[in-house]
């Protein structure tokens, strides 16, 4: 009895120990390692983030811009990182789709990174250069029958979300397109601006005021209806392109073995910040849904991503790297 009344001290006085100090954390500022260039729209979303985290607990979240790589160099960074909470990783499911596209991965995401939460979603649109000629979709892609081999499109990354995305469209469309790989959104857009790619895929609630500009034109998004903002341009599945509603999310990641107690805390923090209404009301507004996990289930979404995109890889007979 006694030595059992010891264990029940000792495990007491640890759980103590650990919510107090779950509750002090972070005693230090704490490092937002953002995976995609200065300037993208990840990279916005990871500084906004940045800063409603400072807030509610009262510490600096400094965001990093670590570029490359379709979020692989961030988050080889975060994996090499002491597992303690203060070097955490921003990033959009491309790190999860470049983990089936390599041969020898360098480090498993459902094993040497942890899911703390998604905290965005949004939606892809087919943008193009105004020299491209039509208005439509179907004129797209006839102009690029017309030119085989002769059309590029940008994207952040071999292997990354925005590859797969358009290599999954060009295989839908019968396209034979050239892949210009860059480092992010913030150079592949104005490298469809200055014609030397001709089309992407981007995240419409950015992309916006290049359209109204005249700078690039979109033909369509990759959404099951017409977008609020957007009513008068037609979806893919409108175009032609049945189930093709591909979307991208951000989300938090933390090194493996980080305790328990902090990844549930900085959780906690996710969930009161994206699920306050005048939060979810704004982000609409920009064209981005709010969302929110329990750490097992944000792990379980990544691993489900990680075998879809085996799974699409597979069937496009797209190269692993």
């Amino acid at each position: 009895m006694r030595k059992l009344i010891h264990a029940f001290c000792t495990l007491a006085t640890f759980l103590a120990a650990t919510h107090a100090w779950s509750q002090a954390y972070p005693t230090r500022p704490v490092i937002f390692a953002s995976a995609m260039a200065a300037g993208s729209s990840t990279d916005i979303l990871a500084r906004e983030t940045a800063n409603a985290l400072s807030t509610r607990l009262g510490q600096s979240f400094i965001v990093e811009v670590v570029a490359g790589a379709g979020g692989n160099v961030a988050a080889q960074k975060v994996v090499n990182a002491q597992p303690d909470g203060y070097t955490l990783l921003f990033v959009t499911n491309s790190v999860v789709s470049n983990q089936a596209m390599r041969k020898k991965p360098e480090f498993d995401i459902t094993r040497d990174l942890v899911a703390i939460s998604p905290l965005f979603e949004g939606n892809f649109g087919l943008y193009v250069n105004p020299t491209i000629p039509g208005n439509t979709l179907k004129d797209f892609i006839t102009h690029v029958k017309a030119n085989p081999g002769k059309i590029n499109y940008g994207t952040s990354g071999i292997g990354g979300i925005v590859h797969l995305v358009s290599a999954d469209f060009a295989i839908r469309a019968g396209l034979d397109i050239v892949h210009v790989p860059y480092k992010g959104g913030a150079e592949y857009m104005p490298a469809t601006i200055s014609n030397q790619v001709q089309f992407n895929f981007f995240d419409v609630a950015t992309a916006q005021p290049q359209v109204d500009a005249g700078k690039v034109r979109l033909l369509a998004v990759a959404s099951k209806q017409r977008l609020p903002g957007l009513p008068n341009v037609p979806t893919f599945e409108e175009s032609g392109f049945p189930g093709y509603t591909p979307t991208f999310w951000m989300g938090l990641y933390a090194p493996r073995n980080t305790p328990q107690a902090v990844i549930d805390r900085l959780n906690g923090e996710v969930r009161a910040f994206v699920a306050a209404p005048d939060v979810k009301a704004r982000y609409a507004a920009r064209g981005y849904q709010t969302i929110w996990l329990p750490p097992a289930d944000a792990q379980k979404r990544v691993a489900d991503e990680v075998a879809q995109f085996n799974k699409t890889i597979d069937t496009l007979k797209i190269e692993r790297q």
